[in-house]
């Protein structure tokens, strides 16, 4: 079995280096310096119009205004997990525990691999 790494990041810059990283998937165009083979994952006009709605409706009614793409979020995890179904991997490493449990959730793979955060240590899932 080759020990093909793969990266799932909404933001590059929140990725290690690691020098054996084969995949990343990233959403919209971002490229990372290290790595010739980036995956990105066009969000389409209808999901950021929502988001831009969404975002506006929650700073106008909640106090702690934060902008989270909720739906932006969704897509992309739903897409990864198409995306990581098709692909033979032994490595993942997500940029951090909610995107590790969306992908994860919608991707039931029956293997056995190794799952890291940017910042925590290995844990093996399957």
């Amino acid at each position: 079995m080759s020990e093909k790494i793969i990266a799932v990041a909404l933001d590059i810059n929140k990725i290690p280096y690691v020098n054996n990283i084969e995949v990343i998937f990233t959403p919209g165009k971002q490229k990372i310096w290290y790595t010739s083979n980036t995956v990105s994952i066009e969000i389409p006009r209808y999901i950021k119009i929502g988001d831009a709605i969404l975002n506006n409706l929650i700073k106008k009614f909640s106090k702690k205004s934060k902008r989270f793409d909720r739906l932006e979020f969704n897509y992309f995890a739903k897409k990864v997990s198409k995306q990581l179904k098709k692909t033979d991997y032994y490595d993942l490493i997500f940029e951090n525990d909610q995107l590790k449990n969306q992908v994860m959730s919608k991707l039931n793979s029956r293997k056995t691999y190794r799952v890291r955060n940017s910042k925590r240590a290995l844990s093996a899932e399957g």
